[in-house]
């Protein structure tokens, strides 16, 4: 059975710039800023997809499924996160390599 409760993940869009960006070329400080957000947006989206594997995971065991079935679905709750994690260090280095493409 799906999480009937789920934390809500952005899509990973790999020309997502982060929200404060101002666009244009940088400042050295503007692109330490972007650079800390960068990073913290990465670590949230990471956290938030353990989260969801976790009450997915917990889903699958109290769903009452013979043992295959608690076992596959327990694996593509893994398999779903590793995936937005992976998606998530996709967008990262994206934005990362943007900052340093643009600052002066």
């Amino acid at each position: 059975s799906a999480a009937c409760f789920s934390l809500s993940v952005l899509a990973a869009d790999p020309t997502t710039t982060l929200p404060s960006d101002p666009g244009g070329a940088l400042t050295s400080q503007e692109a330490r800023d972007l650079k800390t957000q960068n990073k913290a947006d990465y670590k949230a989206h990471k956290k938030v997809a353990e989260a969801n594997k976790d009450l997915e995971i917990a889903d699958c065991k109290t769903a009452g499924l013979g043992a295959k079935d608690e076992r596959d679905c327990k694996y593509d709750a893994k398999q779903s996160a590793k995936a937005v994690k992976k998606d998530a260090k996709e967008v990262f280095k994206d934005n990362k390599a943007g900052i340093k493409d643009r600052t002066q």
